[in-house]
Parts: C-alpha cells; structure tokens; sequence
C-alpha cells in the first residue's frame, strides 16, 4: 500500500473531527445535534484547502467530496463506538 499525500489529508480530517467531536462533548453549550453540522463543515473547509493546494492532482470538488464523507464516516465511527 502506497502512502499518499491524499490518504495522509484523509487522515487527518477524520483525526480532527474526532477531536472535535470530543471537544463539543465536553462543553455544556454545544448540543449534541449541531455535531453533523460540525463535522460538514470541517469536511467542506478540508476540501477547499485541499482543492486549493492541489494535492494529488484532485480538482476542489473531488477534494471536498472525499474531506467530507472523511468527516462524516469519523462521526458516525465516533457514534457507533459510543452506543454499544
């Protein structure tokens, strides 16, 4: 298995959703329905960045597609690991 420049960003985007996921669990003000939100928009900025600097010759909306449903499968990881 090669290691990528995209796979690392893939990576990481579920590594910070995660951690955010975390975070927003610990703080009293944030409700647990805004998590999907937040984990979209950690996707979309991902995707845009990584559009941006062209990693592994992805345009920006396959760049957001991949960052987001990265985003979204740490959270629904996260959820799953929790409900048992």
């Amino acid at each position: 298995m090669e290691i990528t420049m995209m796979s690392i960003i893939t990576i990481v985007t579920a590594i910070m959703t995660y951690l955010f996921g975390l975070l927003s669990k610990k703080v009293t003000w944030f409700k647990d329905e805004y998590i999907p939100l937040q984990n979209f928009v950690i996707g979309v900025v991902s995707g845009i960045i990584c559009g941006l600097l062209n990693i592994d010759g992805m345009n920006i909306t396959t760049a957001i597609i991949t960052c987001l449903s990265s985003s979204m499968a740490a959270g629904g990881i996260y959820d799953m690991v929790k409900s048992k």
